[in-house]
Formats: structure tokens, sequence, C-alpha cells
């Protein structure tokens, strides 16, 4: 039995704010103005059928489906996908569960949806998100013109409940004369939104790379472009390894690149800071200059270094 009302309380007012925020996506509510209750409540309201379908993917709506028909229990609880981590911070699995309040609607949701259909439909919203993500943040005019390229128009993805779980409108990014501007950012982005400003200061600002689609729709999902055979092989070379600190150094490295601290100042002695072993030194130093860095605007160091020799 799992109850999000019963037990939202152990959890920090903060962190169920944000929750909230992402999931409701309020545009009056105050944080010291509302309660977790009147939160949770809130949160159990949004969550019609027809809302759990927008605001999830196929991946989350598939693995909802598998959990239903554990009688609303989690098989597999140690493994954490990206899809699963999702539904946790949507609050659709708590504890290892579906929610109590949420299970009829779930179980409805799961009869509404068109998997195919919805596959086709979210795969240009995924591969934005997946632009933004590799951006960090970016200017909302670059985004309408990468929207339009997928058939997608940005003001119609303001009310559109997957984008708006990820993606956050801000007035308060950093421009380079030290005014506030405009932008819209990766929401795991919006702490570091200051130094990705400040790092790209010290590039020379050039137009953005644009990566395949399906190279955005796997960050989005990655964190990093598993489609390149060289970015491929380093993580694939973590994930398979039998040294239980080596998912840690794959972490490390995707932390330092969202912090923009993956700089070619750090990367020179990053292989000896984290103790790889020759294999994997040699890996990172192949997949390194393919990854998009944030304070680069989405762009490759590889790409980036190209367009400075010429």
């Amino acid at each position: 039995m799992s109850s999000l009302l019963q037990e939202i309380n152990h959890y920090p007012k903060e962190s169920v704010y944000n929750h909230f925020f992402r999931i409701c996506f309020p545009d009056d509510v105050f944080y010291d103005k509302i309660t977790r209750k009147q939160m949770v409540e809130l949160i159990i309201q949004q969550y019609t059928p027809e809302n759990i379908v927008d605001v999830c993917t196929v991946k989350e709506l598939k693995l909802l489906k598998r959990i239903v028909e554990n009688n609303f229990k989690e098989v597999d609880v140690h493994s954490m996908p990206f899809e699963k981590v999702a539904l946790y911070r949507k609050y659709l699995l708590f504890e290892d569960e579906i929610p109590d309040e949420l299970k009829k609607n779930v179980v409805e949701a799961l009869k509404l949806v068109d998997f195919d259909q919805k596959e086709k439909q979210e795969k240009p919203i995924l591969c934005l998100i997946g632009f933004i993500r590799s951006c960090g943040a970016i200017d909302p005019m670059v985004v309408q013109m990468r929207a339009q390229k997928y058939g997608l128009d940005l003001r119609s993805l303001e009310t559109n409940p997957l984008f708006n779980f990820w993606t956050y409108y801000t007035f308060d990014y950093l421009m380079p004369d030290d005014t506030d501007g405009e932008a819209i950012v990766y929401y795991d982005s919006i702490p570091y939104m200051d130094a990705i400003a400040n790092t790209r200061l010290d590039y020379e600002l050039i137009a953005p790379e644009f990566l395949k689609p399906e190279s955005y729709l796997s960050i989005f999902y990655n964190g990093y472009d598993d489609t390149d055979p060289d970015v491929h092989a380093l993580f694939d070379h973590f994930k398979k390894s039998e040294d239980v600190f080596d998912s840690f150094k794959m972490e490390r490295i995707l932390e330092c690149i969202e912090t923009c601290r993956m700089t070619e100042h750090l990367i020179a002695f990053f292989p000896k800071l984290e103790e790889f072993d020759p294999r994997t030194t040699e890996l990172f130093k192949k997949a390194i200059y393919k990854m998009p860095m944030p304070y680069l605007t989405g762009m490759t160091l590889q790409y980036y270094q190209s367009k400075m020799k010429r």
C-alpha cells in the first residue's frame, strides 16, 4: 500500500513544491501559501487519465503497464532507467508502487493510449527537449527555429505537459552585458544557468551545431549521444564493467558536462583525476570531444575546434 497523502509529509516541502510545479505548472501558487497536503491534492486532481497519457512518454507508459500487471508493484526495484526516474519525479511511482490515489486513473490511461500513434507524436517533442538538454539554456528564438524543423510550434508547446515538465522559460538568464534575458532551460540545468552563461563568455560565439534528430532523442534519454560510435563505446564500456565504481565515473563525466566544468583544461587531466585505466582513458579521449557541451551552446568540442581553424 502506497499513499501519497499519507507519506508525503516525510518529504522536504521544497522537494514537493518542485515536483508540484513541474506537474501542475501553476500560474499563481506561491511557496509560502500552500502546504504539502494541498500540493499533493492538486497533483492528484491534475492526473486525469488524459493528463497521465500526455505527461508520460511511451517508455514510461509501458513501464506503468508492466507495474499494473504486477499488482501495481515494480518488479525490478534495483535498476533505475531514465523512464523510472521520470515516473518517480512525476509521483506516478512512489516507494516502488503506483500510489493508491492514482491507480484507477493509471489503469484508465493505459486503456486510452495508442502506443504507436503516441510514439510518432512524441518523437519530435523529445528531440526538441533533447536539443535543449544538450544546450542547458538556449535563446527561445533558436528553440523556435529548431521546433519548426520538427514540425512544431513553440507557442503550442506552452501548454504541453511533457514539454513543460522538462523545460523552463526564464527571464533571468545572465546575458553578456550583465543584464537579464530570456532563455528556455532544461529543468535539471536551472542551478547551472549562471555557470553556463559565464563559461560561454570564454568562447567566441558562433551558431550551434545541429545534430540529427536521433542524436537528440538519445540525449533526452541518456544525457549523451549514444548514436555516435565512440560515445557509445565509452559508456558501453562503463556499463559492462564489473567495477562498481565505474558507474560513478560515468555519472561524473555527465555531471561535469552538465555543470560546464568539462572544458579542455579539465579534459587534459580528467583521466588521471578519476583514476582511469589505459583502456578507459583511450575511450574517453575519443568520445569526449564528440559530446555536446552546454557552454558551447550544444556544440561538440570537435566541431568548435574545426570552426576555429577556418
